[in-house]
C-alpha cells in the first residue's frame, strides 16, 4: 500500500490525518496549520497526497480518540518500567528511536515533553508520525497490528503533567503557564511578532520540549498573529532557540552537584540512609521529615535530592500510585539449592469437578477463583474444604458471611456440623497480614471496588506470606467475562485461574499440567449445583464447542 492508501485507511477508521514533509516529522503544507489541519475528509487527503509520498501525521486528542506515550530509546523504556502494570495490552509502534504506545484518549494524559526521562505524552494539541512513514531512513512500523487500541483506566501520578521530572514546577507547564505565555499564544501585532516568537520558543525549549512539540504548541500563536506568522518563519525561530543550552536543566544539574558536595548534604543523606535501613514497610516523606526533624525549605530540598539519588541507585522504590510514598529495595537473595533438593511433589489436593485431573498445584502456589454472581463461588470453596480437611489444616476468611450464615451454608451438606474441621474468621481487607503459613488459606472473597489495577500486588503479598502452603482467592467477575476484577493484572501470580459462571467452569490458566500433552488452559466443564452445595458435572472437561 502507498502512503496515500494508508492515510485513507487511517481516516476511514476515525483518525484525523495531515501530511508531513517527506522524510520528516514536520508538517508539509506551507502556510498551513499543521495538526490543526488534520481531517478525515477523503477528498482532501487525496488532494494532499496526489503528487507526493508525504509522511503521515495523526492528530492526537479528542477527535482521533488517541493519546500516545512516546518512549525515546532504552532510557524511555527504563523510565516506564515501574508503571507497566498500569499500561494495558494495546497497539504499539516501533519508531526510529523507540516506541509509541497507542491508547484511547485520556484527559489526564496531557500533551507534554519529558514527563519522565525520555518519555513524552502526545495528546490533545499534539500529533504522532504514523506507520509506514520514514524518518532518518527508518520506517515506522506497527509492532502488534492485530491488537486494538486499549483504554488506560488509571493514570499514575508521575505520568500526569503536574509531576514533571525535568525541573519544571507545576506553574511552569504549558497547561498552567505564566500569564505572559497564555497572552502571547493569543497572538500579537506585526511589530512584536519576532520578539514574542523567540521568547515563546525559548520558554518551551527551557521546559525540555523537542522541536516538533514546540512547533505544535506555538501553532496557535502563529495563526493568531496579525498578520499570521508563517510556518517557515516559525520553524526558523524554533531552530534558533534550540541552538542555546536548556538553562533550566543546566541550573538543576549545577544545583544538585553543589548540594551533593556540601557536608550538610552528606550528613543528611547518611541520616536518611540509616533511617531507611531500619524501615521495612512503605513510608512517606512526611513521616521521614517528622522523625528526622526536616523542617526548613532548605533541608527539604536536600532531602528531595537525597531521595532522588537513592532512587537512581535502586536503593528505594517509589509507590506506583502514591507519589510521596517509598519503600526500601530488598535486594537480599535466598539461594535455591535445586540440585540437592528432593524432586518436588504436587500437593495432594482435591477439587470440585475434578480439576486435579488436569492441573496440579504446589507449595507456595496461589489459586484464583473468579466467579460471576450466583455462580457458586462459596459453594466451590466449601467443597474444597470438605474434600481436603482431613489432609491439611485449612483457614477460611470470609468477607460477607457472619457466624449464622456460615453455619447455614455448611448445613446444606449431608454431614454433621461437628465433622467440619476448619478455622473460620471474618475478614475483608489486608488478608496478607493474617495468612497462616504452610497451610491452606481460603479467601472468600477479595473485594476490589477501588484500585483494581493493584490486584497483582495484593496477590504477591499473599504469595510472600504463605510459606509452603496454598492460598485460594475468590474474586468477583461479570457474567460471561473471561477475567475477574483487575482483568489481566490478576493473571500473573495464580498457578490455577478458574472462571465460574452459572452452570459452567473454565480453566483460564493451568500452569502445571497433570497430564503430559494435555494443556488444561481453555478447557470447560458444565455442571449443576445440587442442594446448593454439591457440584454435579454434566460434561467432561473439553475444549469449548
Amino acid at each position: 500500500m502507498s502512503l496515500l492508501e494508508h492515510a485513507l485507511e487511517y481516516a476511514k477508521n476515525g483518525f484525523y490525518v495531515f501530511p508531513l514533509s517527506i522524510g520528516s516529522k514536520m508538517p508539509a503544507i506551507a502556510g498551513g496549520k499543521g495538526h490543526n489541519d488534520a481531517t478525515i475528509d477523503l477528498n482532501q487527503i487525496r488532494e494532499w497526497w496526489k503528487d507526493n509520498e508525504y509522511n503521515i501525521g495523526i492528530a492526537c486528542g479528542i477527535k482521533s480518540d488517541l493519546s500516545v506515550i512516546d518512549l525515546d530509546g532504552e532510557q524511555g523504556v527504563l523510565s516506564i518500567q515501574d508503571f507497566k502494570p498500569f499500561i494495558p495490552k494495546t497497539l504499539t509502534v516501533k519508531t526510529p528511536r523507540g516506541w509509541h504506545i497507542y491508547l484511547k484518549y485520556n484527559e489526564e494524559l496531557k500533551q507534554t515533553a519529558n514527563i519522565l526521562e525520555k518519555v513524552d505524552i502526545r495528546s490533545e494539541g499534539g500529533y504522532v508520525v504514523a506507520p509506514p512513514s520514514v524518518v532518518n531512513d527508518t520506517t515506522y512500523a506497527f509492532h502488534n497490528s492485530t491488537i486494538p487500541i486499549a483504554a488506560m483506566f488509571t493514570v499514575p501520578d508521575p505520568l500526569k503533567v503536574r509531576e514533571r521530572k525535568n525541573g519544571a514546577t507545576p506553574s511552569d507547564t504549558p497547561e498552567s503557564a505564566p500569564n505572559w505565555v497564555s497572552q502571547a499564544l493569543q497572538g500579537v501585532s506585526e511589530g512584536s511578532r519576532d520578539d514574542t516568537a523567540i521568547k515563546l520558543a525559548g520558554y518551551f525549549h527551557g521546559l525540555g520540549m523537542p522541536e516538533d512539540i514546540i512547533e505544535a504548541s506555538m501553532m496557535s500563536f502563529a495563526n493568531n498573529c496579525t498578520p499570521p506568522f508563517s510556518l517557515d518563519e516559525l520553524r526558523k525561530t524554533i531552530k534558533s532557540a534550540m541552538r542555546y543550552p536548556n538553562v533550566t536543566t543546566q541550573r538543576a544539574e549545577i544545583v544538585e552537584g553543589v548540594q551533593q558536595d556540601t557536608e550538610e548534604a552528606r550528613s543528611l543523606t547518611a541520616m536518611i540512609r540509616d533511617w531507611i535501613e531500619q524501615t521495612d514497610t512503605w513510608w512517606t516523606t512526611d513521616e521521614l521529615d517528622n522523625e528526622l526533624g526536616v523542617r526548613t525549605p532548605k533541608d527539604k530540598n536536600l532531602r528531595s535530592q537525597a531521595l532522588l539519588r537513592l532512587k537512581k541507585s535502586n536503593k528505594i522504590r517509589q509507590h506506583l500510585s502514591i507519589n510521596k510514598r517509598y519503600r526500601k529495595v530488598d535486594s537480599e537473595i535466598i539461594g535455591l539449592d535445586y540440585k540437592s533438593t528432593p524432586q518436588g511433589r504436587a500437593l495432594d489436593i482435591r477439587w470440585p469437578l475434578g480439576v486435579e485431573e488436569l492441573v496440579q498445584v504446589y507449595p507456595k502456589n496461589l489459586v484464583c477463583i473468579a466467579g460471576s454472581p450466583n455462580a457458586g463461588k462459596t459453594a466451590f470453596l466449601l467443597n474444597v474444604i470438605r474434600l481436603n480437611q482431613d489432609r491439611m489444616p485449612i483457614y477460611y476468611f470470609c468477607s460477607e458471611m457472619g457466624t449464622h450464615e456460615l453455619r447455614g451454608r455448611v448445613e446444606l451438606f449431608n454431614m454433621p456440623v461437628d465433622d467440619w474441621k476448619f478455622e473460620a474468621a471474618e475478614r475483608s481487607t489486608n488478608f496478607a497480614d493474617v495468612i497462616v503459613p504452610d497451610c491452606v488459606n481460603i479467601i472468600d472473597y477479595m473485594e476490589m471496588t477501588e484500585d483494581i489495577w493493584m490486584i497483582n500486588r495484593y496477590m504477591t503479598d499473599l504469595v510472600n506470606a504463605i510459606g509452603n502452603g496454598l492460598v485460594i482467592v475468590a474474586i468477583q467477575k461479570k457474567e460471561g467475562a473471561k477475567y475477574g476484577r483487575g482483568q489481566e493484572f490478576g493473571l500473573e501470580k495464580p498457578r490455577l485461574y478458574l472462571s465460574l459462571d452459572e452452570g459452567r467452569a473454565k480453566i483460564v490458566k493451568g500452569k502445571h499440567w497433570a497430564q503430559k500433552n494435555n494443556n488444561p488452559s481453555g478447557k470447560e466443564r458444565r455442571f449443576a449445583i445440587e442442594n446448593g452445595a454439591y457440584f454435579i458435572p454434566s460434561t467432561p472437561w473439553q475444549d469449548p464447542q
